[in-house]
């Protein structure tokens, strides 16, 4: 049995975080890291993927407890996601992401618009990291210069607060989705995915800028269990993490599914081409990052292709 921490980037209403509602950060033995990128200049281009890795302590067992996002460029940083690695990618230079990259698929914490203050963890949850876990970090930001602004630059990054005292639970992070994308011109459309049960034999939507509306669910032999988030208005730029108090617990065999849906037709939505699934900001997505605990060692991805479970 696994009980899951569901974060979910949905738009039910704006909340915006304080320190005061991170108390953890403040006590005696909390240690701070900051993980930056170098000062980089911005492409002239709309979408640009940069990585780089880094050292972290290794010389005991930490456990993060609260990430605070460091946006060095709010025009140009769309989001950012923050990963485990446990060997070297052979350069700590920022770079194009691709290629070694891709073996870091442990993410730690992650930042979109609509984010403001710290991701703390719960009381009894650590993203463990240093010995006999995960000795170095990669950092992945994705650039979107939608007006292809000349001489920008941007060094965005983490500001991880950690402490040698272990929490009872590892934090763990999956990615749940469909990667089958295919939105028809001046239309609404809807898109499925889901952790199927053959995956779950073991809550953050995210979509760019045609997303009206997601949900995310857990079913049980085929009838609806939990209705873990649902948003009837989905905007991009002001969606902010949305945590449960009291945690969701996911049993063997069940499903967890996730619902977008796309407007292709009114207003600034509108297109009159087809749009489909891809990295870039004028591309789709339909994914939910989901975090959960204990942690599931490998148990980083559960997405499809179509019907397909393609990584679980």
């Amino acid at each position: 049995m696994e009980r899951l921490l569901v974060v979910v980037v949905f738009v039910v209403k704006s909340i915006v975080e304080t320190w005061a509602s991170c108390p953890v950060v403040h006590q005696a033995d909390i240690r701070v890291l900051e993980v930056r990128l170098q000062p980089h200049p911005v492409p002239q281009q709309q979408t640009t993927y940069v990585c780089q890795q880094f050292q972290v302590p290794d010389l005991e067992t930490y456990h993060a407890v609260a990430f605070e996002p460091l946006i060095g460029n709010e025009d140009a940083v769309h989001h950012m996601l923050l990963f485990g690695c446990d060997h070297d990618l052979g350069t700590e230079d920022i770079h194009a992401c691709g290629g070694l990259d891709t073996s870091c698929s442990a993410w730690l914490s992650q930042y979109s618009l609509g984010v403001r203050g710290p991701i703390c963890l719960p009381n009894d949850v650590g993203a463990r990291f240093g010995k006999d876990s995960f000795t170095k970090l990669l950092l992945q930001v994705h650039w979107n210069n939608k007006n292809l602004a000349a001489n920008i630059t941007d060094d965005s990054g983490f500001r991880i607060y950690y402490t040698t005292r272990l929490r009872q639970h590892d934090l763990g992070n999956v990615q749940i989705g469909q990667n089958q994308i295919a939105i028809q011109p001046l239309s609404e459309t809807t898109i499925k995915g889901s952790c199927s049960s053959s995956c779950t034999r073991m809550t953050y939507i995210h979509m760019h800028y045609l997303g009206i509306n997601g949900r995310l669910e857990v079913y049980r032999n085929g009838s609806l269990k939990t209705l873990v988030a649902k948003d009837a208005d989905y905007v991009y730029d002001t969606s902010p993490i949305h945590e449960h108090g009291t945690p969701v617990e996911i049993l063997p065999g069940e499903e967890i599914k996730l619902t977008c849906t796309f407007n292709s037709r009114d207003g600034h939505r509108k297109k009159d081409n087809m749009v489909y699934f891809g990295e870039g900001s004028e591309a789709e997505m339909c994914y939910a990052f989901v975090s959960y605990f204990p942690r599931i060692r490998g148990f980083d991805q559960c997405i499809q292709m179509g019907h397909i479970d393609i990584n679980c």
